[in-house]
């Protein structure tokens, strides 16, 4: 049971890291989302790292949360 858990954590590990690489802005462009001038005062700048790191524990919280949705499932279903 141990290495199932193991090897699920190192996979949305990974999972969470390559969507993180994927996510670079020099991928792409960013024309495609303009504001009006009264819309870009409301927003407020998240660094580039901040946005990395918000899109991996994003990842790995809905990974957490799978996780438990499914233990719960099975752990009914075997009753």
């Amino acid at each position: 049971m141990f290495l199932r858990s193991f090897s699920y954590w190192l996979v949305c590990s990974v999972a969470a890291v390559i969507a993180v690489g994927a996510a670079e802005p020099s991928m792409h462009t960013a024309t495609a989302l303009t504001m009006g001038e009264a819309g870009l005062g409301s927003v407020v700048a998240v660094p580039e790292s901040g946005r990395e790191f918000l899109l991996f524990v994003g990842i790995m919280a809905m990974a957490f949360t799978y996780r438990c949705a499914w233990l719960s499932w099975k752990r009914n279903a075997q009753e």
